[in-house]
């Protein structure tokens, strides 16, 4: 294992801490799984080509029932 050095944000610092308590790890156990997942997501966050398609794989739900007729307003507030 390699160590590695980086600032943080105090939020992310506070939820960090407030995650490592809850679960009873150390910081640095919840900082790597989340990287590990984070890199086994990537594609999501980094694609090239077919967002639409990966924007549809995140399950997203929910929306306003009139959004097709009504697209400019929501878009141009």
């Amino acid at each position: 294992m390699l160590r590695t050095q980086l600032y943080l944000p105090e939020e992310i610092h506070q939820e960090l801490t407030f995650l490592a308590d809850k679960m009873g790890v150390s910081m640095a156990a919840v900082i790597r799984k989340m990287l590990q997942v984070g890199l086994r997501e990537k594609e999501i966050f980094f694609a090239k080509g077919n967002d639409l398609l990966l924007i549809a794989k995140l399950g997203i739900k929910g929306g306003p029932k009139d959004l097709s007729a009504r697209l400019d307003s929501y878009l141009y507030k």
